[in-house]
């Protein structure tokens, strides 16, 4: 295990021992026993025995390791913070290890960090012991005994001579046993001490020592260097503490040191001690007192209190014992001091170096402590240790370790203190130690206090324990006698010196003679007595004794060395600082002298010594905050005087020596900067007349010397210029009305020298260089007032940069400026300023730094809108107006809000008081809300229009934030509302409060985008709101704040506490958290577990739930997590409603939950997109309409709804939950950084999984959505370039994602949603044409790329091996790639929501983009084209389908051919490969034709014609695709599969046939029929010419037929015969033509009847035109025999028993699937009777294409969701000549209304639903607009002719249904050219649609015309493809170039708009065409059709 995984798991398991230890926790038994067991095994005796075991005596005991040893060192851990009864439990198994640890086997460890283990553990156990006994003290002595039981045998194991063990177990655990009795703070009793002294005799005796020695030499000697017992030694001579018998020496000295000081200062223990940790402390040091340093500094400032003698008898006995001890420890450590003396003055001499295994400096110097401690307890003193103290001081430094000097000055002081009869003495030796010099004084005496500071200190200490009479008159002596010092060395003549000399008494007697010192040596020695001088007095901080130093001081600077002033200057700093008044103004007055001084003498010693002493003076000042004023006005007094000095000897010397001069006054700024740094400190808000003239004058050198202009001077003080400018205060006083014009121009800084004359014209250019729009004006602004300007200028200017733009708006509150000349000047700059604040605002807001200092700003703004002055006023607003333009979602922050509000409130009042207080105006208005009181003139006009323009402008404001923060606005207005108090103070309650009003007036505002209200019909004089919405949020949180309430009140009363409880103290409901939180678990688990849960149920606990957290004092957070899971683990919309409802309000209320909401948030987005839920589920992902079954049943509003329910139920909640998202964004954008960074993490992921994000159209707009969040993010926050680009990239990528997708109309006809869809992508768009990568912030350390380009060279590696400059030219390319495709899409939906390009409110104008305009050359689509291939092919093949050039199609083509492997997942690249026709000489590389993914059954189908010359490659992959596809799917097209036959040469066609047949006895059934049907040329006549493919087809028959088995061949048989029964009677009514029209119906009738009766009805037969159903019986009389002149068909009517699909419950079941799983189509069984009509001698295979193509139109429109009709009703071509036709039912044709004599459609809809204004009439037509639409499309694409009133039906709903398609595309009947208008559009199908083109009916029919055709342009190949394959079939209706025309007929050369213009002129030709007309009269004469 290495020293990093040791050291974590340690932690570990320390960390868990602690909080097992803790209450709180209620840790359990076994969770302690866990901890027990990870321990070693160890015998728990039951005896108080205290033998210490060895491991001859257990030689069982194991190992121990050093997981072992972490475990013991926890358990430890856990027994020292543990209860009382546990610690009992624990202590005799911890008595247990301490008594086995030498028996244990100790594994070898890697020595890395910490001691070696049998140290930690002892140190472990015997600290933790010894804490234990003091806890409870009933068990100390045992404790004691094993202790010292278990220090004894250690000793006695070594004399065993057991090297290996006596080096790694043994000297290290007696290392740790010593460092624990070192450290504890746990002994501090005399008794303890007793015992100390007693026990620690075996460690020192002879014996012993030499035991250790020879053990360590032997082991040097004869072990191996890599042995465990050689690393140990070497381990703790790395760390600085090697083992040695000196080392056990030294430990015991410190131990008794330790303990000593603990008893003598009568130092407890209290519930705060800690046993120092032995991995955070430096064993080095142990020497040192820090460890008793509560102990030690009581000693060292007063007399030992521990050293008082009990008074008891019982305590007698023990201390004369102790006192006899203490005698001996006193002899003994006096020895060690002088054996150690002896021994280093002996290396001395011989030269040689200390050991550091002697530890010589650390004895003696600890020996001298013990001493001194031993005689203050003794009460003793002899001058043996006297002389020994004085011995150290003045002995020669030993290598660069202080530490025997320092135990001498700490022994001394313990003397002085404790012997006042010493006390002179000792101080008179200190001080001579100080005046003696020494390189000791440059050495740290501890770990930031150098030796000559701590020789100063305890000088001070010896001094202030004289009695308080002396204390000060001895105090004066110690400094003159300091001062003499001083004296003696100075350069005066000796004369001066005895003048001066005022106490020559007092000399420090036995210092060197001045003669015997160098001059280094008597600086030294002036440097420690001036420091004394300060120290002393800054250490008794005795005000006389303060004023006497610095007195004495500055009497003597003139003697002082430049040296010494210099040293002197920063002590006195430490003076001022602890000085009174008049000291500091002294101390201030000499800096200011010696810094005048400075500036004339060249002395850079001097002047960096008075610079760095007022420097640390004005950092320090913070602790005498009342001194900041005065230093202040001390300083710029001083800038001022001297910068008038550096001006007179410029002019004097003509500019000479302006540098030099210029730098010196400089140095000043960065010493007021750091005065003015402290933020306690703000001379600006309220300042004197004195400092307003000082900062103007000091500013007014700033611009002279150009510290403000030049950039040599910028560079060093620009910052601290900064500083001084955010602090200066308005250079004018509000009384000086005239300033401008007199006190100005005579201002002293202005007209000192000849300035004026020199610098005018440079200050004009300075100025009008800045602003160049005053330039006229400039030219007439005299010297002073140029500089008054250019200083307004720069300080404002750096102000604003400090954050702070509204402070320069209080010069317009002085007269004299606004009528100034300089007023517009000023008014200018402050506009400047503003600017530039917005501007500094705008790069902070990108890194999230923004929050408070925009509130602070826009707060004074708000206030000072509200001035009395209408200057301010109008500039407070501008500058308002400017920070919301920028920042507009500023008011969502609540103070701010209601600032506002509260704002224009008591601007209302002011107003109001008028009519309150007519003659007796108020002028200060309050808002204790706030607390803010504004003052405002008498003047009621100036009032109200204040008051006016604030609540315009604030409705303003509040508007633009609500559309970026609708949801934190809405939040905080109601916020606003819910916490008025009507009765405050000082408010009359019978006034209104346009604050509240404001507030309502917003609230009901939408925000922009909201679906309810800007996406809906405009109605004329009716405003739409969201008034009830607001509403409803403001009384749904007063409501359940009221429930809380009340909770808190009954809880209150229960407990009849003296105060109720108040939302303040959440009293009365921390009891009830369990309750809440079981509340919640128990509606998470029916949720988890799909019982019902409603919606009421979920908004009342989650409303109930913020409430309560709301009103607690702290939110649990387990309250958090319950209301974020609750609502996304539901995910219905409502939920999520309901869901971030609450969030919000939780957001508003308490802010300090933001954070562990949107963590838990962030959680469950992750968990929505884990599970598939909403946007990313697959249930409703779009399949191709070719892809999926095609069906015959008419089409069904219903599907369309279920699919439209499902998504609205999948999408609604993500779209809400971005919703809020957005809005939480804009809150959080420019204050947040963690957030920010969270919002990306969300985002970064959802993008990734673009993948599996719906592919439904409706979840266009919720992508979308999230994209346009994505850009907003990008816009707003700056990002390591990397990682903006990494972002970027995604937010591209999952756009680029949905177009992958091949082009979606909207889904639906809910216009509002599409119309949103469409605002959401311009929003997109319009994010795209804005975005910019940044790339500027970077961290990196990669190589640089050669370039050659000027732009990139030198530019850092971004990417693997892309610089920026290649990085930001492929963006250029995405993002034109994207613009392409965002144009192209919101083209697309331009039409759709405005299909007849009309004007006016919901029909957007068409769409043009500016990207495919601009693409005029081919070049530049190859170029975007081959990059989309880059970015994904399957992105690249969708452009075929988007943009109509050639070039797209041939690019593309290129790129397939070239790179087949990159798309063989994309069918779509196929089909653009192989086109129509496989080109002979084309070199097409197929090979990969096996892997590529399939085509729709039908494109496969085509791959069989000759077209493609039976490539055997394409005809492999043709067969799978086919394959891929389930049959029912395939079944569809058996008519075409049929047709392939005919080029069928390797009879792929006829395998699929035969496996087909094999899983499908319906398919077979129908593909028998239909080959049939094909035997013959003239079906519909004789049935003489076969066809070609005959033979063919009779022997697939035969095999198929000869395939079946079993069951497969009964049903075969069966399903014939009853359909050869059923047709048989046809030919028998044959028989009955021969008769007459009268006779032959009655036989004919009769007849059937017979046969139908006869029809047996097997089980599980069907009708061929119902192979989805099964017949369960006739309607024996229901036969009718049809008219015809040479055939019999005829009718009946059978009963058929079916599955249908359940929309609703498949709707259902998609919203309930879980993860998104496939959903099985849910059916229900009817039955239903069906019409059918046989036909024999008709050949209906034409009418068989004709349904099959609506059929696929009907599917199409259902894929796209739209209100169209088709019935595609059922004919099966069955034979040769024969089908069978469903009966459409419920149904009538146009001829019989004819016949019964209605003369219109419209009499007609009239007498059946009623007249015009009826519903049921509106119902029908709408039936009939949208079936009218459907089939004009559909007539027109498929030139279906021979519409005349016969044709058309209508049924009962009103749907028109076209039949009978015997003439489409290319033949028309009896080659008449009457009809051939697009379709049939007649005057009285018009009539039903309101009679005019400009009618509500009318105008939907066109719109669903242009939709239909739209939509169905897409799939013009497939629908070309199933005409293909039946061209060869002989049907009448191709003429030739069928498939030409009929792709004419699409117009797929033209864009979308021009396509929909196209169909609405196709209409209008259509419109009333007589054509029509006469075709319908034509019909009459020749057919007898009425029309």
């Amino acid at each position: 295990m290495n020293g990093v995984d040791f050291d974590l798991h340690s932690q570990i398991l320390m960390g868990l021992a602690e909080v097992l230890a803790d209450t709180r926790s209620k840790a359990t038994t076994s969770e302690i026993d866990k901890l027990i067991s990870k321990c070693p095994p160890v015998p728990i005796p039951d005896d108080n025995d205290k033998t210490i075991f060895t491991r001859d005596q257990k030689p069982d005991l194991g190992a121990m390791t050093s997981r072992s040893q972490q475990s013991m060192a926890a358990l430890v851990k856990y027994a020292i913070n543990a209860s009382e009864e546990r610690q009992l439990e624990l202590l005799p198994r911890l008595l247990a290890y301490v008594r086995h640890l030498p028996a244990y086997e100790w594994k070898e460890v890697m020595l890395g960090k910490g001691v070696p283990p049998s140290d930690a553990i002892t140190y472990s156990l015997v600290s933790g012991l010894l804490e234990i006994g003091f806890k409870a003290p009933d068990t100390y002595r045992y404790i004691n005994d094993v202790l010292w039981s278990y220090g004894e045998s250690l000793i006695q194991f070594m004399k065993k001579g057991d090297v290996e063990f006596t080096v790694s177990f043994i000297l290290p655990s007696l290392a740790g046993l010593s460092r624990a009795l070192q450290l504890s703070p746990y002994l501090y009793r005399p008794n303890q001490l007793l015992a100390l002294c007693h026990n620690t005799q075996f460690l020192i005796q002879d014996e012993t020592l030499d035991n250790i020695r020879n053990a360590i030499t032997a082991c040097l000697k004869d072990h191996d260097p890599l042995a465990y017992s050689r690393r140990v030694l070497n381990k703790y001579w790395e760390d600085g503490v090697p083992l040695s018998s000196n080392r056990v020496v030294h430990d015991l000295l410190i131990i008794l040191r330790n303990v000593t000081a603990r008893v003598i200062a009568d130092s407890k223990p209290d519930a705060t001690t800690e046993t120092p940790s032995p991995a955070t402390h430096t064993l080095k040091k142990l020497h040192l007192t820090r460890d008793v340093e509560q102990a030690w500094s009581e000693l060292m400032q007063k007399t030992a209190s521990g050293a008082r003698r009990s008074t008891l008898p019982a305590d007698a006995e023990k201390d004369e014992l102790l006192n006899k001890n203490m005698r001996s420890v006193y002899v003994t450590s006096l020895g060690y001091y002088e054996d150690i003396k002896k021994f280093a003055d002996k290396s001395a001499e011989d030269g040689k170096k200390w050991a550091p295994d002697a530890y010589m400096q650390e004895i003696m110097g600890t020996s001298l402590h013990v001493a001194a401690l031993s005689s203050v307890y003794l009460h003793e003193v002899d001058d043996v240790l006297i002389d020994h103290i004085s011995e150290c001081l003045f002995a020669p430094l030993h290598g660069n370790d202080p530490w025997v000097h320092v135990a001498a000055l700490d022994a001394a002081v313990l003397l002085a203190i404790n012997f006042p009869h010493l006390n002179n003495d000792m101080t008179n030796t200190i001080c001579r130690f100080l005046a003696t010099p020494s390189p000791v004084f440059e050495l740290q005496a501890g770990d930031s206090i150098s030796v000559q500071q701590f020789a100063i200190v305890r000088l001070a200490q010896c001094v202030q324990t004289k009695p308080s009479a002396q204390a000060s008159q001895a105090a004066i002596s110690t400094l003159y006698a300091l001062l003499n010092e001083i004296t003696r060395y100075s350069d005066e003549d000796v004369a001066a010196t005895e003048r001066f000399s005022m106490f020559a008494k007092n000399v420090i007697s036995g210092a060197p003679a001045a003669e015997e010192l160098s001059e280094k040596q008597k600086q030294q020695v002036c440097a420690n007595a001036l420091s004394a001088i300060v120290g002393v007095a800054v250490y008794l901080k005795d005000e006389a004794i303060m004023a006497q130093a610095l007195s004495m001081l500055v009497m003597r600077r003139k003697s002082l060395s430049i040296a010494a002033t210099a040293s002197l200057t920063s002590k006195l700093v430490d003076l001022a600082l602890v000085s009174p008044p008049s000291v500091f103004g002294d101390i201030l007055n000499f800096f200011s002298t010696l810094s005048r001084e400075a500036l004339t003498i060249d002395n850079k010693q001097l002047t960096t010594a008075i610079h760095n002493a007022q420097l640390s003076l004005a950092s320090r000042l913070s602790a005498k905050p009342e001194f900041y004023q005065i230093y202040l006005l001390n300083l710029l007094t001083l800038f001022v005087e001297n910068g008038n000095t550096i001006q007179r000897t410029i002019t004097k010397h003509k500019k000479e020596a302006e540098y030099p001069l210029a730098s010196k006054l400089g140095m000043l700024l960065p010493i007021l900067r750091t005065l003015l740094d402290h933020d306690d400190f703000n001379p600006h808000l309220d300042p004197s007349e004195e400092a307003v003239s000082l900062f103007r004058n000091t500013w007014f050198h700033c611009i002279l010397f150009g510290f403000v202009t030049e950039s040599v001077w910028i560079r060093e003080w620009h910052d601290s210029l900064l500083v001084i400018a955010k602090k200066t205060p308005v250079l004018v006083t509000e009384s000086a009305t005239n300033y401008i014009e007199s006190d100005l121009e005579y201002n002293s800084v202005l007209r000192g020298g000849n300035m004026a004359e020199q610098n005018l014209a440079s200050m004009r250019q300075r100025l009008t260089s800045v602003l160049p729009s005053l330039s006229y004006d400039i030219k007439n602004f005299s010297f002073a007032q140029v500089v008054f300007a250019l200083s307004f200028y720069h300080i404002e200017m750096m102000r604003s940069k400090m954050g702070d733009c509204s402070y320069v708006l209080r010069y317009f509150m002085n007269d004299g400026i606004i009528n100034s000349s300089l007023a517009n000047c000023l008014e200018t700059i402050t506009d400047r300023v503003v600017g530039a604040f917005v501007k500094d605002s705008a790069s902070k807001a990108s890194v999230q730094g923004l929050s408070a200092e925009l509130n602070r700003e826009m707060s004074s703004l708000l206030q000072l809108s509200c001035h009395r002055l209408r200057k301010v006023h109008e500039l407070a607003i501008k500058s308002a107006e400017r920070i919301v333009a920028a920042f507009p979602q500023v008011f969502a922050e609540k103070s701010l809000i209601t600032l506002l509000l509260e704002l224009v409130q008591l601007l209302w009042l002011s107003c109001e008081s008028e009519y309150r207080e007519e003659y007796s105006p108020v002028f200060h208005f309050t808002s204790h809300r706030v607390g803010v009181t504004i003052e405002l003139g008498d003047s009621y006009a100036y009032r109200q229009e204040i008051c006016t323009r604030l609540y315009e402008s604030a409705k303003k404001w509040l508007h633009i934030s609500m559309d970026r923060a609708p949801l934190e606005i809405n939040g905080l207005l109601q916020d606003y509302l819910s916490e008025f108090d009507r009765f405050s103070s000082g408010q009359p309650i019978d006034v209104v409060h346009m604050g509240r009003t404001l507030a309502l007036e917003i609230g009901k505002m939408a925000s922009k985008g909201q679906l309810s209200v800007e996406f809906v019909p405009k109605v004329p004089r009716l405003g739409l709101d969201e008034s009830s919405d607001f509403v409803n949020g403001f009384t749904s949180r007063r409501f359940y704040i009221g429930e809380i309430s009340g909770i808190e009140y009954l809880q209150g009363l229960r407990e009849q506490s003296e105060k109720l409880p108040d939302a303040k103290t959440g009293s009365g409901l921390l009891d009830q958290v369990a309750f809440v939180l079981e509340n919640l678990e128990a509606l998470l688990v029916d949720i988890k577990q799909k019982h019902h849960v409603s919606v009421e149920r979920v908004h009342r606990t989650l409303h109930r739930a913020a409430a309560y957290a709301i009103a607690l004092p702290k939110v649990h957070p387990d309250l958090i997590r319950y209301l974020v899971r609750i609502p996304v683990h539901l995910f219905t919309p409502e939920s999520l409603d309901i869901g971030t409802t609450v969030w919000n309000w939780m957001l508003v209320e308490r802010a300090d939950v933001e954070k562990r909401l949107m963590v838990e948030m962030l959680s469950m987005w992750h968990w929505a997109q884990k599970h598939r839920k909403g946007l990313f589920s697959p249930v409703l992902n779009a399949k191709h309409p070719f892809v999926s079954k095609m069906t015959n049943d008419p089409s069904d509003k219903a599907v369309c709804d279920s699919s439209h329910r499902v998504a609205s139920f999948l999408f609604t909640p993500h779209q809400t939950w971005i919703k809020f998202l957005s809005s939480r964004f804009y809150s959080i954008r420019h204050r947040s950084r963690h957030l920010v960074n969270m919002f990306v993490r969300l985002l970064q992921e959802s993008f990734q999984s673009a993948h599996l994000m719906s592919t439904h159209a409706l979840a266009r707009s919720v992508r979308f959505q999230l994209l346009l969040l994505g850009t907003k993010i990008l816009q707003s926050t700056r990002m390591e370039a990397l990682a903006e680009h990494k972002f970027r990239s995604l937010v591209y990528e999952c756009a680029f994602n949905w177009f992958s997708l091949e082009p979606r109309w909207h889904y639906g006809s809910r216009k509002s949603l599409a119309l949103m869809e469409y605002k959401i992508l311009t929003d997109f768009y319009n994010a795209v044409v804005n975005d910019t990568p940044n790339l500027s912030y970077l961290v990196t350390s990669s190589p640089l790329k050669n370039s050659n380009s000027k732009i990139a060279s030198g530019l850092y590696m971004f990417l693997n091996d892309k610089t920026k400059d290649d990085v930001i030219r492929q963006h250029h390319l995405a993002k034109k790639l994207l613009m392409l495709f965002l144009e192209s899409e919101l083209t697309r939906l331009s039409v759709w929501c405005n299909p007849l390009n009309s004007m006016g409110h919901g029909n957007p104008a068409c769409f043009t983009g500016s990207t495919e305009k601009s693409m005029v050359m081919d070049e530049s689509w190859k170029e975007i084209i081959r990059f989309a291939w880059e970015v994904s092919p399957r992105l690249a093949v969708q452009m075929n389908a988007r943009f109509v050039q050639p070039i797209v199609y041939r690019e593309l083509h290129r790129l397939i051919a070239n790179n087949t492997l990159d798309v063989v997942d994309v069918p779509e690249a196929l089909i653009i490969l192989l086109g129509d026709r496989l080109v002979p000489n084309a070199k097409l590389d197929l090979k990969h034709l096996q892997y590529w993914a399939p085509v729709p059954a039908i494109t496969a189908a085509n791959y069989f014609l000759p077209a493609y010359n039976n490539n055997p490659l394409i005809l492999q992959y043709a067969m799978r695709s086919l394959e891929y596809y389930p049959v029912d799917t395939v079944f569809f097209y058996i008519p075409q599969i049929v047709q392939a036959l005919r080029h069928d040469e390797l009879g792929y066609v006829e395998k699929y046939i035969m496996e087909a047949g094999q899983v499908s006895q319906l398919f077979a059934h129908q593909i028998i029929w239909n080959m049939k049907a094909n035997f013959f040329v003239d079906a519909d006549k004789e049935c003489v010419k076969p066809d070609a493919l005959k033979p063919t087809l009779e022997r697939i028959i035969e095999n198929l037929v000869g395939s079946f088995t079993g069951e497969d061949r009964e049903f075969y048989e069966r399903e014939f015969k009853f359909f050869k029964e059923v047709t048989a009677i046809s030919g028998y009514l044959k028989e009955y033509i021969k008769y007459g029209q009268t006779e032959k119906k009655p036989l004919q009738k009769k007849r059937l009847d017979e046969e139908l009766a006869k029809v047996k009805v097997d089980v599980g037969v069907y009708l061929p035109s119902n192979s989805d159903g099964r017949v369960v019986d006739i309607n024996r009389t229901s036969g009718r025999p049809l008219q015809s002149h040479a055939k019999a068909p005829f009718m009946a009517t059978f009963k058929i028993e079916k599955d249908i699909e359940d929309a609703d419950l498949l709707g259902k079941a998609m919203i309930e699937s879980e993860d998104g799983d496939e959903v099985e189509a849910k059916k229900r069984t009817v039955q239903i009777w069906q019409s059918a009509i046989f036909k024999v001698g008709d050949d209906c295979r034409q009418d068989v294409l004709a349904l099959q193509l609506i059929s696929v139109f009907k599917n199409i429109f259902t894929s796209v969701g739209m209100d169209l009709y088709v019935y595609p009703y059922r004919v099966v071509a069955t034979a040769p000549g024969q089908g069978v036709i469903d009966v459409i039912p419920r149904s009538i044709s146009r001829d019989q209304l004819g016949r019964e004599k209605v003369n219109s459609m419209y009499d007609y809809f009239v007498a059946k639903y009623g007249g015009p204004h009826s519903i049921h009439f509106q119902r029908a037509r709408n039936n009939f607009v949208q079936s009218l639409a459907a089939y004009s499309v559909i007539s027109y694409l498929l030139a279906i002719k021979d519409r005349h009133n016969g044709n058309i039906m209508l049924d009962d709903d009103g749907h028109i249904i076209h039949i009978d398609f015997g003439f489409i595309f290319d033949i028309a009947p009896g080659g008449i050219t009457f009809e051939s208008s697009p379709f049939k559009l007649t005057t009285e199908m018009i009539q039903v649609m309101g009679g005019a083109s400009d009618e509500q009916a009318f105008r939907q029919f066109s719109e669903l015309v242009v939709k239909a055709y739209l939509a169905s342009r897409p799939y013009a190949d497939q629908i070309c493809e199933i005409v293909s394959l039946m061209l060869d079939s002989g049907l009448p209706c191709f003429k030739g170039e069928t498939i030409k025309r009929l792709r004419t007929r699409f117009q797929l050369d033209r864009s979308e708009r021009a396509a929909a213009d196209f169909i609405m002129m196709r209409t209008k030709d259509s419109f009333e065409n007589q054509r029509t007309v006469l075709y319908d009269y034509f019909q009459k004469l020749t057919n007898g059709i009425p029309y």
